[in-house]
């Protein structure tokens, strides 16, 4: 590192030598920039040097506003320091200062007009800032003084383009062109120019000087091909075709070209027996096969055709490219959408064993597993995900979903909790972290805990009659804010009427609260939408109907409970009381 600081100070010594003997030769003249020329003596001018070379060092080790600070002293005393302008505007522009920094720029160049440096810094900035009409003045100026030089002359004529100065563009890199001698470069530039002029045939001319400069390399003929294909004029196409093929017949590129050559012309069949060549073909890039087979997902469900034509390719692409995870992992997502979700399980399987490092295959591995119900798998599987991305919210709320549905709930909770942190502007997953969390805290009677999560799910959505319902009848059970959880329960049923098991609980709230009378209206109702089904709904009618009085009837929907499966110990005792 000290070598190198040493060599930029030597360098800007140098600068240093050259800006004074300009400013001897200037001293008797005014400044084109209005800076005041200032003559210091030796003593001062060795001061003045000295801080500036250590401006420039702090620049260089980063002490941005030191350096900013030191220059600002050395331009204090010397205002006409064309160097420490320059400088000064490097440190404007690292603080995206640039309209500053082209003030700085231009006095350092009106200062000393021979330093093509400070020009072609303003350019650039010209540049970035999209001033495209000086900095085609500026290029311009420059091109004229090194006329040799082809990288000014490619700045010019890019400050044409950006101005959609195209034909005059062209003339600058055919002055290039005339330098350089033919290259792809500046015919691949004047061809696009064309092209975007609606220009074909021009732009076919500007390939047609790189097969005279190499006749004997097929992609040159391809290419003017697959402009002419491009473009509607796919009768031009063919005998560039054919040459490409007597040069080079096994280049699979050629049935790409012949690919779009056919569809072209609509002949959809021909196009698609060159397009199983593609595929087929292990040196084209698997990532422009992947393009093209990500074109038939919205059409195969519409369409039989193109669903057995995807396949066909998929399989190609399978036994071309066995051992790239992107092979399965295009079809997996297919096999996904089609709806063969077994398979396409499997097929996130062999993507995975190839390389587990991609978080979103693992995200819809672990999605369809759970769809599915493989809820062992998942959950083995979700713990590997969680290992490997510690920082992904899924795995976490899978795993801790299935822990809470196998009762494990101190495992459910910790997942839950861990991956609620980790939950970044997804309202809905974040809904579901409340919601098992509530659900868990819930069964390990933390009542409190229950209740807050219950409570921050509503605040986020209160239209879900599941929660509204499960929150309510858990209230209900405690015996607590009875009239809360019955406005709760309320709210359920008129998000979803008719619907038994929400008109139970509210059944169920009235039945504690003492209002038998309602509780009976309520329970009836849920009897005749489906609740003469549910166990649960027959055992509580039974409890109204007991405590109405009915003990009769109360005992023949107790035991058509016990008849449908409920097993309830205090059911058993409720019949076996009414019998003694």
């Amino acid at each position: 590192m000290k070598k190198i600081s040493i060599l930029f100070i030597c360098c800007f010594l140098c600068s240093i030598t050259v800006v004074d003997a300009q400013k001897t030769k200037k001293k008797d003249k005014k400044s084109k920039a209005n800076t005041e020329i200032t003559l210091l003596s030796e003593q001062e001018q060795m001061k003045n040097s000295g801080k500036f070379i250590d401006a420039v060092k702090e620049r260089l080790l980063g002490n941005i506003d030191l350096a900013e600070k030191m220059l600002q002293e050395v331009l204090l005393v010397e205002p006409s320091h064309d160097a420490a302008h320059f400088e000064y505007a490097n440190i404007l522009l690292s603080k995206h200062q640039a309209q500053e920094a082209i003030l700085h720029l231009k006095t350092a160049i009106q200062l000393n007009d021979t330093n093509i440096w400070y020009k072609i810094m303003l350019g650039d900035i010209y540049n970035a800032t999209q001033n495209y009409v000086e900095s085609e003045k500026l290029w311009k100026t420059i091109s004229d003084k090194h006329p040799e030089n082809i990288e000014y002359l490619y700045n010019y004529a890019l400050s044409l383009i950006f101005q959609n100065k195209l034909k005059e563009a062209i003339k600058i890199y055919d002055i290039i062109e005339v330098q350089t001698g033919v290259n792809e470069e500046i015919i691949y530039a004047k061809q696009n120019i064309w092209i975007h002029l609606k220009d074909i045939d021009r732009a076919v001319k500007e390939l047609e000087k790189l097969i005279e400069n190499n006749p004997n390399e097929s992609k040159y003929y391809l290419q003017i091909a697959d402009l002419y294909n491009m473009n509607k004029m796919s009768d031009k196409a063919i005998p560039y075709i054919e040459k490409a093929k007597k040069i080079d017949p096994n280049n699979p590129e050629i049935h790409i070209i012949l690919y779009n050559y056919y569809l072209s012309i609509e002949k959809n069949e021909e196009a698609f027996d060159e397009l199983k060549f593609v595929f087929a073909a292990p040196s084209l890039i698997l990532e422009e096969k992947v393009k093209i087979i990500m074109r038939y997902f919205p059409m195969v469900t519409r369409n039989e055709g193109y669903r057995k034509e995807a396949y066909a390719l998929l399989d190609i692409l399978i036994n071309t490219h066995p051992e790239d995870a992107m092979t399965w992992s295009v079809y997996a997502d297919f096999l996904s959408q089609d709806n063969r979700l077994e398979e396409a399980i499997e097929a996130f399987e062999k993507v995975i064993s190839i390389d587990n490092s991609k978080f979103v295959v693992w995200e819809q591995y672990l999605s369809l597993l759970f769809e599915t119900n493989q809820l062992d798998k998942a959950y083995t599987q979700s713990e590997v995900a969680r290992d490997l991305f510690p920082t992904q919210a899924l795995p976490y709320l899978i795993h801790g979903i299935i822990a809470s549905q196998k009762e494990e709930w101190t495992i459910a909770i910790d997942n839950l909790k861990e991956g609620e942190k980790y939950v970044y502007d997804n309202p809905n997953i974040t809904l579901q972290f409340y919601y098992y969390l509530a659900e868990s805290y819930h069964e390990i009677k933390e009542y409190k805990k229950s209740d807050e999560y219950f409570e921050k799910y509503l605040l986020k959505n209160a239209k879900n009659p599941i929660v509204l319902n499960n929150y309510s009848y858990y209230l209900s059970l405690r015996n607590e804010r009875l009239d809360y959880a019955l406005s709760l329960a309320q709210k359920a049923i008129k998000l979803n009427p008719d619907e038994a098991i929400y008109e139970d609980t509210y059944a169920w709230i009235f039945y504690v609260k003492g209002d038998v009378e309602q509780a009976k209206i309520w329970i009836e109702k849920a009897i005749k939408h489906g609740g003469d089904n549910d166990p649960d709904i027959l055992e509580h009618y039974g409890d109204i109907l007991f405590k109405s009085g009915d003990n009769e009837k109360a005992k023949l929907y107790w035991e058509k409970a016990k008849d449908k499966g409920n097993s309830n110990p205090e059911l058993l005792q409720k019949i076996q009381s009414t019998i003694n």
